[in-house]
């Protein structure tokens, strides 16, 4: 199976300051990758040089094929971001933060509200899609995040601390909100 993140050796210096230090990771296509450390591990830097936003000391990074070094354009345009901090516009409803993030992000018009209404299906709010942010609960908010990283049908999504709250599966006596499949 091909690789959509490949990292080797990869290293970031702030002056005398090792930042991360010589790490090495693959991610296959179809997989989910989990990057845990506690604070002050690297996750933060090595996520920054992942997107572009950083550049490494040394090392390679592969992002879809592409160095985000000299393709920066190519892998920012190969990823969604649900970031850790909140970043809806909670004076919009459900349906006026996905339009504006379709505009942001050139989502083609042609297929903007079947593309919206699939992944607010997908995550069980098209119910409340007329409804203001303001009033959804934490862990609505979240799925409306996820929603929005999916909705310019990019390969990767990167999901920073809390992404997905729960669980995938819904367990004996667990409450099925806040757990969807996520299918290719």
């Amino acid at each position: 199976m091909e690789n959509i993140i490949k990292v080797t050796n990869l290293t970031k210096r702030f002056k005398e300051f090792v930042a991360v230090d010589g790490i090495s990771f693959e991610v296959k296509k179809g997989e989910i990758f989990a990057f845990l450390g506690p604070n002050g591990a690297g996750k933060s830097t090595t996520i920054k040089m992942l997107t572009t936003l950083l550049r490494p000391t040394s090392g390679e990074i592969l992002v879809n094929g592409f160095n985000p070094e000299t393709h920066q354009g190519d892998v920012r345009k190969s990823f969604g971001i649900v970031f850790q901090d909140p970043s809806l516009d909670d004076d919009l409803t459900a349906m006026e933060n996905m339009q504006l993030h379709a505009a942001m992000y050139a989502v083609p018009k042609s297929s903007e509200k079947s593309r919206i209404k699939n992944l607010l299906e997908l995550v069980e709010l098209w119910d409340r899609v007329n409804d203001l942010v303001k009033t959804f609960s934490g862990g609505m908010k979240r799925r409306l995040e996820i929603a929005r990283g999916l909705l310019h049908h990019r390969r990767h999504l990167l999901l920073r601390r809390r992404g997905l709250q729960g669980e995938m599966v819904p367990g004996p006596g667990r409450n099925k909100a806040g757990r969807f499949p996520i299918h290719g």
